[in-house]
């Protein structure tokens, strides 16, 4: 999926709510509703019948959640669901019991629900989840909040949503010391109808009801944080300086338990001013950020599809990139490296041209494909991208393969990535 691709299909999604206010306010805001658009971008994002969709999905059912504040007895069990008709006999018991049931990992269920979720990885760098929230009338949530930003598309039915006007704390996703039951103070109150958007900071308190069935797909993701990037900037320069990589608390069970903690101080604020001048060091904070993303987008779930039959490549092969491919290119003075869901490819930097023009060209033929390479070396480069599923035959359908195993040996010490060549 190209950059512009992404942007294009994000765009009509999100309409009439311009993707640029989405990504430069939106997401640094509020709870936000985004007006109605009731087209088949958002309510057929699980197909035409999205409930059919979710009682086939059987094989969920050791994964459902599910919760209620009016409960009218305790939750089915989902121990041996037998199959189909057991598991459609068993959310049909949730729901008689005014329990709304969470179904998780549903991006290998919808073609157009998995090209949405790859359209705002390719724009945030960051992992998305979509999860789908099925209730009947009489239901009511308990106030809660979640650990990562939700983006909510109503499918079916009406549903009143209750949130919290303060403005987020941002929680982190580690577990503290619980406070109090979580009150929802003053809050807004929104009903929402099949093809409307919210939008849920991380953190917000919220609660909902419905006096109908009612059917929503969560697209979950958390936006790059300003604790990621110093994150990002410190593991850059705990590769390039191996005192980082140094033991330093060997003894840290006993110091524990007693005096002796601050003999560690010197070391960690040594190392604090350390990174500081480095973040002031021109492009080190720019590099740091590119490998951030090389790593995060290669530990993404791979293409969920079933691989095509092997295509034996010629110089006249024209080929296509798969419709999910991904990639971010970085490099060591010696070594390519290309960054996908999945894993990586490690590749001489000799072929840098090849490489960025295969990554940047949605269609082409393998004699096409440039640099002071030999035929045998473009023929070979190319095998490798279909291999991955990043690339495909254009005489066949444009889907992404399921990735091989990938190559997870540890690349030489960073250098400055790529200029101009992320994808």
């Amino acid at each position: 999926m190209m950059f512009q691709e992404a942007e294009a299909l994000l765009t009509t999604f999100l309409s009439p709510l311009a993707l640029d206010e989405f990504l430069d306010h939106t997401l640094v805001g509020g709870f936000t509703r985004i007006a109605g658009n009731a087209t088949a971008s958002r309510t057929a994002l699980l197909g035409a019948d999205p409930e059919s969709v979710l009682l086939g999905a059987f094989h969920l059912a050791p994964k459902l959640s599910f919760h209620s504040a009016n409960p009218a007895g305790p939750p089915p069990s989902l121990d041996s669901v037998a199959g189909a008709a057991d598991f459609q006999r068993r959310i049909a018991e949730f729901h008689a019991r005014n329990y709304s049931v969470r179904f998780p990992e549903l991006r290998p269920l919808s073609p157009e629900l998995d090209r949405l979720a790859r359209a705002f990885e390719v724009l945030l760098h960051q992992p998305v989840t979509a999860s789908a929230f099925w209730s009947r009338g009489g239901m009511r949530a308990p106030v809660h909040y979640d650990d990562h930003d939700l983006l909510v598309v109503q499918l079916r039915g009406s549903k009143r949503w209750y949130v919290s006007s303060n403005p987020s704390e941002l929680h982190n996703t580690w577990k503290t010391i619980p406070s109090a039951a979580p009150q929802l103070g003053p809050h807004h109150s929104v009903d929402v109808h099949p093809g409307d958007l919210i939008y849920l900071p991380r953190g917000t308190f919220h609660s909902v009801d419905s006096d109908q069935g009612s059917l929503h797909l969560s697209i979950g993701f958390t936006p790059l944080t300003v604790r990621e990037a110093v994150i990002a900037a410190l593991d850059h320069l705990s590769d390039l300086d191996r005192g980082w990589r140094g033991t330093l608390g060997a003894r840290l069970g006993s110091l524990l338990h007693g005096a002796g903690l601050e003999q560690l101080a010197p070391a960690v604020v040594q190392g604090a001013a350390a990174l500081l001048k480095a973040c002031e060091t021109p492009g080190f904070i720019d590099s740091a950020l590119q490998w951030r993303s090389g790593r995060v987008i290669a530990a993404m779930a791979p293409a969920l599809n079933t691989a095509a039959a092997p295509v034996t490549l010629d110089l006249d092969t024209e080929l296509v990139q798969s419709e999910m491919a991904f990639c971010h290119l970085t490099a060591s003075p010696a070594r390519i490296d290309v960054s996908y869901p999945g894993g990586h490819l490690y590749i001489h930097r000799g072929a840098q041209p090849a490489i960025e023009f295969m990554v940047n060209s949605p269609r082409f033929r393998v004699r096409d494909i440039p640099g002071e390479i030999g035929d045998e070396v473009r023929i070979s480069l190319a095998e490798r991208f279909v291999e991955i599923g990043f690339l495909q035959s254009a005489a066949g359908p444009r889907h992404a393969p399921s990735r091989q195993t990938p190559d997870t040996s540890r690349a030489e010490p960073r250098a400055p990535p790529l200029s101009g060549a992320a994808r």
